[in-house]
């Protein structure tokens, strides 16, 4: 009796109705499991696959199922991709990760015959991963072009200067800030001897303000009160120091005042001390950067390196 429907694992389809891609993967499958309940299921399958290859080889002798080229003299579409288009893609994927999903199932590669139609799907999925960016890349194109004709027109003033070719506006702005760099920073030379002057004369007077007290006697009023005046003039004094280190220098030329940012840059003076203390502070991220440096030099063809194991990994192309 000639079966009708293929039992697959979401309940029987059938077999005329199937998409010749699933059709020749659930075919593929059945072949590798070679179960005789399924003879005549399996039978109806190669009928049909051999239905739909004669159509095809009628349609264009150049085109059977499994073969990818197109006719060499066929020019690549030049229409813009359309939503139908995507779907294409979509199917086709589709259907080969299902025949991707029967191959990885768990179950080792028997002979070179399986390890053969594995590395077939493999090409065509990178073929179709091909097909579909392509497809990405001239349906986003007309976007692309776009922005970037927006991108260019702003570009030339607003460019940021890390940028090969930098806007203008930030190269007059860098400019300006170099210019003004000079002024502030000898306005706040100024302002730092200001402070060290301001700060050796409110410690002069803490100092004589205390050597008072402690010389004074309750009794002695008039010394008492001359202590405390001391105290007070120190306090003041102190007060005044404090105001002039922490003030700060600006340029007001609007409603934003423009001043000095203060930026601490290492420079590495004694590599091995330095190392030693990371190796201390920060050991994982010294590890980390010791194996970045390996990685680089096994990729330049190294296969011995002090303090490194190195294994071989074979892996699928």
């Amino acid at each position: 009796m000639t079966a009708t429907h293929y039992q697959s694992s979401k309940g029987p389809l059938e077999i005329a109705s199937m998409p010749g891609p699933y059709l020749a993967n659930a075919l593929a499958k059945l072949e590798r499991e070679n179960d005789p309940a399924r003879a005549d299921e399996l039978a109806a399958m190669r009928d049909r696959m051999a239905a739909l290859d004669a159509e095809r080889e009628e349609e264009n002798p150049r085109v059977h199922l499994g073969a990818n080229n197109p006719p060499e003299e066929t020019p690549p579409a030049t229409v813009a991709p359309t939503a139908e288009g995507f779907e294409a893609i979509k199917v086709n994927i589709e259907d080969l990760l299902v025949e991707a999903r029967n191959w990885a199932d768990g179950v080792a590669v028997e002979n070179q015959a399986q390890a053969d139609e594995i590395a077939r799907l493999i090409e065509d999925l990178r073929d179709a991963e091909g097909a579909a960016d392509e497809a990405r890349k001239a349906e986003v194109k007309p976007l692309d072009d776009a922005r970037d004709a927006i991108q260019t027109r702003y570009n030339l003033y607003i460019a940021p200067l890390k940028n090969k070719k930098p806007g203008k506006v930030p190269l007059a702005v860098s400019a300006l800030k170099t210019t003004l760099d000079a002024w502030l920073i000898k306005l706040d030379d100024e302002r730092r001897e200001r402070a060290a002057v301001a700060k050796a004369k409110a410690d002069k007077l803490a100092e004589e303000a205390a050597a008072a007290m402690r010389a004074s006697v309750p009794e002695d009023f008039g010394a008492r009160e001359a202590a405390e005046e001391k105290v007070a003039e120190a306090q003041a004094a102190a007060t005044v120091a404090k105001q002039i280190s922490t003030a700060r220098v600006h340029a007001h030329g609007g409603n934003r005042a423009i001043g000095l940012r203060t930026h601490w840059v290492p420079a590495l003076a004694t590599p091995k001390d330095a190392l030693i203390h990371y190796l201390n502070t920060r050991p994982d991220d010294i590890k980390a950067f010791l194996l970045e440096l390996a990685v680089k030099d096994v990729a330049e063809g190294k296969r011995a390196i002090p303090g490194f194991t190195i294994t071989e990994e074979r892996k699928v192309a």
